[in-house]
């Protein structure tokens, strides 16, 4: 008895560290995905001040409700971005599959991420709707956002590495960056209602790729 029981702990063991080993190269994805919402925030005209009569447009290629610096520019980020993010990510797993001998079903996340982007851009347009923080246009249309698709990206990538970290992580993601679109950066009839108080594009992107930094780092950590 004593000795199947040792034989079930050396089994639950070797199968900890093949799932610690299949998993292991989750960081690179996730660090890449945190550092391009980082970088996001140089899009931006004000990324961390308030300014005076600001205005921006609709769709938000920048990702959220603010003045940008070129809205081309922003599209561009995103449109060439997060395809980088994925044939990188793919050329990590595709090395690590061979050195490591373990394969994670990457394409999924792959697929994903390019698909919704690719949704993006063909429902949404280029902007041309100017508005004001006093004029928000409200609404589920400002769900049109480059954003959204990383947390959707995020949250496949969690499931392709059975991460439950980034899938909260992209649902994380998610509400911090969807209700600033949603309501205009927190500017609602009669006051304004922001999530943590942020009310900036730079806070709430730091807010947003938290998980996915923590993920990596703890990733990093334990690699094994």
């Amino acid at each position: 008895m004593e000795h199947a029981e040792e034989t079930l702990a050396e089994i639950k063991q070797v199968k900890e560290r093949g799932r610690r080993l299949a998993h292991g190269g989750v960081w690179l994805p996730a660090l890449l995905l945190a550092a391009l919402v980082l970088a996001g925030a140089l899009l931006y005209r004000y990324p961390f001040e308030e300014p005076a009569g600001e205005w921006w447009s609709h769709p938000y290629w920048a990702g959220l409700p603010s003045a940008v610096r070129s809205d081309v520019g922003a599209y561009l980020f995103w449109f060439l971005g997060l395809p980088l993010v994925v044939l990188a990510s793919a050329a990590w797993y595709r090395w690590r599959g061979r050195r490591v001998g373990v394969k994670v079903a990457w394409p999924w996340f792959a697929g994903v991420t390019l698909v919704v982007l690719a949704l993006l851009a063909v429902i949404a347009s280029i902007p041309t709707k100017a508005v004001t923080p006093h004029d928000p246009f409200g609404g589920w249309q400002g769900l049109l956002s480059p954003l959204i698709v990383v947390a959707i990206a995020t949250i496949a990538l969690g499931f392709v590495e059975r991460s439950p970290g980034l899938v909260f992580g992209g649902v994380w993601a998610g509400l911090v960056t969807g209700w600033p679109c949603v309501s205009g950066m927190g500017r609602i009839p009669g006051g304004q209602v922001t999530l943590l108080g942020v009310d900036r594009p730079g806070p709430v992107l730091i807010l947003a790729a938290l998980p996915l930094l923590v993920v990596a780092l703890v990733s990093l950590w334990r690699k094994p």
